[in-house]
């Protein structure tokens, strides 16, 4: 994978060249059909026997005409009737079996390369969501799966019998009559020469007409998402506009494919009447001479058709295959990305242990290597103790979080947990001790109370209850239609953006992890609600590492060291107290919070 920024973006997928040939992207879906053997056997055993039930009908029309009809021995019906049912019969059977079993092997296989693939989003680097579009991301799971799902289902059967068929009428006719079968084929090289040709051709056109369907997905994501900015900005009309011109764009391109694939069948056609009228001319001066028989020229004529029908048949086989190859290679795109944050090797992991102290060492780190959002970032966090990271917007504390969770790795400098590197350490021996409230915390559409339980799914309906409790989630919780049991739409639009958040600091205490991590968890709140959850607030942090990102002096006080950041700097630190007699950037900012807060804490008290 080339370059590790905007892999999934617009950019990227519009320049991106092809670099995997057929026989590659071959190997690599064999790999996943494999465990289907049997059913690839079977399947292609039928194909076979289709084919060759197929080649016998022309045969036997010769049979008919050179020994039952010409010299009217009309019994001989009596024994070739029966023979043409059983074949006719045997090719019908073979044709179900070919398509039930390639279908189980095209469905399977799929499904591994989606299971695949899904494995692949789990474990990639965060950048690759924030960098590229989600859309795009699942277009590779939907749209091209789904492409790479009809050609092993219909259209490699139909490849794999076109080929046999081809091949079967070839040496058949040249078994028959060898002089008439090349004057026959003498035109085939032309036709297998203008598929090879515009092969190539079609497999980019089809790649761009991929990637522009990846761009409307991503347009249609997108749109949906923002729904409610877009209504309430009386955009509608503009976004309608947006997405009728990416959509224009994407049935260019695939017309544009359709163009390159559609000129093969009119060009077989052209040189099937050819073959035919040679056939015919040749065939008929061989039967004035005696050379062959009334016959063997129908016969080659049929057989004529069975290798030029085929032929016709590929057009639209090779029109999936190519679409198939192309989506496979962006498929591959996705399964084949960098993890670039890793567990070590298992011989070489180190077991931390429980979380007793965290430490950062110089630390450096920009999602975009050549600008660092933050610089030599030092501090350290012992048991039990409360850090809070202060500091105007966009100062680098949240990205601080990431690194402490192993979303990223850092480019210089040391993290450390309980003194070992933490990329000496299990990804899931940090974060199965650490749980994250974040400004705006996400929840699944599932009930309220699976919700709650989602870190720890073996906590019982009464432990869900009582964290509930313990956070002020409780009783707005018995309120709603079927109380635990309420279902939250997606986005949990029907909640409050409050309720939400205390559904997760529910799901955050029953949790008891060992590092808590507050990333603006209450500006979420109204000041009101906020008042009420401090009790909650304190319990959740008593007996516990924390540090917390906060713009609210409230919570701020609960911590035990504070460290201002400024523009991907420390530039102060230490208590509340000892700020304050700095008077520097904390100073302005708790005494402009203060006068907000004390207003606040007036008017909720005076109601």
């Amino acid at each position: 994978m080339s370059g590790a920024y905007n892999v999934f973006s617009t950019r990227y997928e519009e320049s991106r060249k092809r670099k995997s040939s057929d026989r590659v992207l071959a190997k690599k879906i064999w790999s996943y059909a494999k465990g289907y053997r049997r059913n690839v056997l079977v399947g292609t055993s039928a194909i076979v026997t289709g084919a060759l039930t197929g080649l016998v009908a022309p045969y036997l029309h010769k049979i008919a005409i050179d020994q039952i009809i010409t010299p009217k021995n009309f019994s001989g019906f009596y024994w070739w009737v029966p023979i043409f049912v059983f074949t006719t019969i045997l090719n019908y059977f073979a044709q179900y079996i070919q398509v039930f079993q390639m279908r189980i092997v095209g469905e399977h296989t799929v499904e591994k390369l989606r299971d695949e693939m899904v494995s692949k989003i789990e474990v990639i680097s965060l950048k690759y969501f924030s960098e590229g579009e989600i859309g795009r991301i699942m277009s590779r799971l939907v749209n091209d799966a789904n492409q790479l799902r009809i050609f092993l289902r219909q259209g490699m059967t139909q490849l794999l019998v076109d080929i046999t068929s081809i091949l079967g009428s070839l040496i058949v006719v040249f078994a028959i009559n060898a002089r008439l079968a090349a004057i026959a084929v003498s035109i085939l090289p032309f036709a297998v020469a203008a598929g090879w040709f515009l092969g190539d051709y079609s497999r980019r056109a089809y790649r761009k007409s991929l990637s522009a369907l990846g761009g409307l997905t991503a347009k249609i994501q997108e749109d949906l998402s923002g729904m409610k900015v877009i209504k309430a900005f009386v955009r509608e009309e503009r976004a309608a506009v947006d997405f009728g011109r990416r959509q224009d764009q994407t049935i260019k391109a695939q017309i544009d494919a359709v163009k390159i694939s559609t000129l093969y069948m009119p060009a077989v056609f052209f040189m099937r009447i050819i073959g035919t009228a040679l056939i015919l001319w040749y065939g008929s001066l061989m039967v004035k001479t005696g050379e062959i028989t009334l016959g063997t020229l129908v016969a080659f004529t049929e057989y004529q058709f069975s290798y030029f029908m085929p032929l016709m048949d590929l057009t639209t086989a090779y029109d999936q295959y190519q679409v198939a190859m192309a989506g496979l290679e962006r498929m591959f795109d996705l399964i084949e990305t960098k993890v670039e944050v890793e567990d070590p090797l298992p011989r070489e992991a180190v077991d931390p242990g429980e979380i007793r102290s965290v430490a950062f060492d110089k630390v450096t780190f920009g999602y975009d290597p050549s600008n660092p959002v933050i610089h030599d970032i030092t501090f350290s966090l012992e048991r039990n103790k409360k850090l809070a990271l202060v500091g105007p917007t966009g100062a680098g504390k949240s990205t601080i979080i990431n690194l402490i969770e192993r979303f990223y790795n850092p480019l210089n400098g040391r993290i450390t947990v309980n003194g070992y590197d933490v990329d000496k350490t299990r990804i899931s021996s940090i974060r199965e001790q650490t749980s994250t409230v974040l400004q705006d915390s996400f929840l699944f559409a599932i009930n309220v109370r699976d919700n709650i339980r989602f870190g720890k799914p073996e906590a019982s309906d009464e432990e869900v209850v009582e964290a509930a409790k313990a956070v002020g989630a409780h009783a707005f919780i018995m309120n709603l239609p079927g109380d635990y049991n309420y279902i939250l739409q997606e986005g949990s639009s029907n909640i409050s953006i409050g309720q939400r958040q205390l559904i997760s600091f529910a799901r955050t205490l029953l949790m008891n992890p060992r590092l808590l991590i507050l990333d603006e968890a209450t500006s979420s709140i109204d000041p009101y609600t906020e008042l009420v959850i401090q009790n909650a607030l304190k319990k959740l942090l008593e007996n516990r590492m924390a540090i917390i990102i906060a713009h609210r002096l409230s919570t701020i006080r609960l911590c035990d060291e504070i460290v201002v950041i400024d523009q991907g700097r420390v530039v102060e630190r230490g208590s509340h107290a000892e700020l304050m007699r700095k008077d520097g950037l904390y100073s302005s900012f708790y005494r402009m919070q203060f006068r907000e807060e004390k207003g606040i804490e007036t008017r909720a008290h005076v109601s």
